[in-house]
C-alpha cells in the first residue's frame, strides 16, 4: 500500500464524522447532494475491506475475541435503534447515516455473517461519534500497511494452491475425457463392426434371419479379441504399478534423506555442484573445441565430397561411353558376319563363274550357222505341224455337226 493509499484512508475515516455531523440546517443542492453520497459510498467501500482484513486477522489470531465485539455492536445496534426515533433533520444526514449502517437494517444478514456485519458495526459505530470503541486503541498506517500485506501473502499462498490443485483437477478430467474419447471410439467402432459383419453381411435373404452361427462366431471372435486387449491392458497396468512403486520408495527415501540433512551436507554439496561446474565448464571448453575440429573436418569432407562427385559425374560419363562403345561394338559384329555370309555367298558364285569360264569353249562358226539353220527348219516344221493340228479341229467340228444334226433329225 502507498502512502498516497494510506493518507487516503485515514482522511476517509476522519471526513465521516464531519459529514454525519452536518447540522439539519444546512442546505445542499442536488449536485452536491449527489457527489456527497458518491464519496461517502466510496468511503464505505474502502472502510468495508478494512474491516474485512481486521475479521479476517482476528479470526486467524483468536476467534474467541469475536464474542466482545458481538456484544459491543449489539449495543450499538440497540442504541442505534433508540435515536432513530429523533428528528434526524436534513435528507442528506439520513442518506448518509443509511449508507454506513446499511449492514445493521438486516437481521438476517447479522445471523447469515456475524464476525463480517460486526466488523461493519463496529467501524461504522466509531466513526458516528457514538463513544463505544472512541476511547479505545486506533490502528495507524504501519499497522494497516502490514494487515494488508500478510492478508496478500495468505491470500497468494492460497491462491497458489488452489491453482495447484485446480491443475491437479484438470489434469484429471483430461485424463478422462481422454479415457472417454477412447472409449466412444472403441464402441463406435465395435457398432460398426457388429452392423457390418452380423446385421448386414450375416443377413440370410431365403430364411429372413440373422443365423445364429453367424452372431457365435462374431461373438467368439469378439471375445478373443478382447482377451487379448485386456492382456495387453493388464501387462501395461503391472508395469505402471512397478514403476509407481518404484518411484514411490524413491521419494519416500528422498524424504528420508532430506530429514536427515544438515548444514553439512549442503556445504558438502555445495562443494559437489562446484566441482560439477568446473567439470561442466571443462567439457564445455572440449566440446567448444570439438566443434571447431569438427567443423573444419566438415570442410574438408565437403571439398573432398564436391571433388568425389566430379570424379564419379566423369566416372558415369565414361561408364556411359563404354557402353555405347560395346553396343557398338556388338552391332559392327552383327555387320562382321553379314558381310562374311555375304563375301562367301559371292566366293561361291565366283568359284561357279570360275568353273563355268574355264569348261567354256567358243564354238566354230559354221558350226553356229549350221545350228542356227537346224533351229530355223525346225520352227518351220512346228509351224506347219500347228496348222494342220487346227485344220483337222476344224475338220472334227465340223463333222461333229453333222452327225448331231443326223441323230436328231
Amino acid at each position: 500500500m502507498t502512502s498516497r493509499g494510506r493518507s487516503s484512508i485515514s482522511q476517509h475515516s476522519r471526513s465521516i464524522s464531519q459529514y454525519i455531523s452536518t447540522s439539519d440546517a444546512d442546505e445542499l443542492t442536488d449536485d452536491e447532494l449527489v457527489k456527497q453520497v458518491n464519496e461517502l459510498k466510496h468511503q464505505i467501500k474502502i472502510l468495508t475491506l478494512e474491516n474485512e482484513i481486521l475479521e479476517k486477522c482476528i479470526m486467524r489470531i483468536d476467534p474467541s475475541l469475536m464474542h466482545g465485539i458481538l456484544q459491543a455492536l449489539e449495543y450499538a445496534f440497540k442504541l442505534h435503534g433508540s435515536s432513530s426515533s429523533l428528528n434526524l433533520g436534513s435528507f442528506a444526514k439520513s442518506t448518509s447515516k443509511f449508507g454506513m449502517l446499511e449492514s445493521l437494517a438486516s437481521p438476517s444478514r447479522l445471523l447469515t455473517s456475524p464476525s463480517r456485519i460486526s466488523t461493519r458495526r463496529v467501524e461504522s459505530s466509531a466513526r458516528m461519534g457514538t463513544g463505544i470503541f472512541a476511547a479505545g486503541p486506533k490502528i495507524n498506517v504501519l499497522e494497516r500497511s502490514e494487515l494488508v500485506s500478510m492478508e496478500m501473502e495468505i491470500l497468494v499462498r492460497r491462491l497458489e494452491r488452489s491453482r495447484a490443485k485446480a491443475a491437479r483437477q484438470q489434469a484429471l478430467l483430461k485424463a478422462q475425457l481422454e479415457e472417454l474419447g477412447l472409449r466412444s471410439v472403441e464402441i463406435e467402432k465395435a457398432t460398426e463392426a457388429f452392423n457390418q459383419q452380423v446385421i448386414i453381411e450375416g443377413w440370410d435373404k431365403i430364411a429372413q434371419r440373422i443365423p445364429a452361427e453367424v452372431w457365435i462366431r462374431y461373438m467368439t471372435d469378439w471375445f478373443r479379441v478382447s482377451d487379448k486387449e485386456i492382456g495387453k491392458l493388464r501387462l501395461r497396468t503391472s508395469t505402471l504399478n512397478t514403476q509407481y512403486t518404484k518411484l514411490k520408495g524413491q521419494i519416500k527415501v528422498k524424504a528420508e534423506l532430506s530429514e536427515s540433512l544438515r548444514p553439512v551436507d549442503f556445504e558438502k554439496l555445495k562443494i559437489e555442484n562446484q566441482q560439477c561446474l568446473e567439470l561442466i565448464e571443462s567439457k564445455l571448453h572440449q566440446l567448444a573445441e570439438l566443434k571447431k575440429m569438427t567443423g573444419d573436418a566438415n570442410l574438408n569432407l565437403a571439398i573432398h565430397k564436391k571433388l568425389m562427385m566430379e570424379q564419379n559425374a566423369y566416372l558415369m560419363k565414361v561408364q556411359k561411353d563404354i557402353l555405347q562403345k560395346k553396343q557398338l561394338v556388338i552391332n559392327l559384329d552383327k555387320e562382321r558376319e553379314k558381310i562374311e555370309d555375304q563375301a562367301d555367298t559371292l566366293q561361291d558364285k565366283y568359284n561357279d563363274v570360275k568353273k563355268v569360264r574355264l569348261a567354256y569353249e567358243v564354238p566354230d562358226i559354221m558350226e553356229y550357222v549350221r545350228v542356227k539353220s537346224e533351229v530355223a527348219d525346225l520352227r518351220h516344221v512346228v509351224k506347219m505341224l500347228d496348222n494342220r493340228f487346227h485344220v483337222q479341229q476344224i475338220a472334227l467340228k465340223s463333222l461333229n455337226r453333222k452327225l448331231h444334226s443326223m441323230f436328231f433329225e
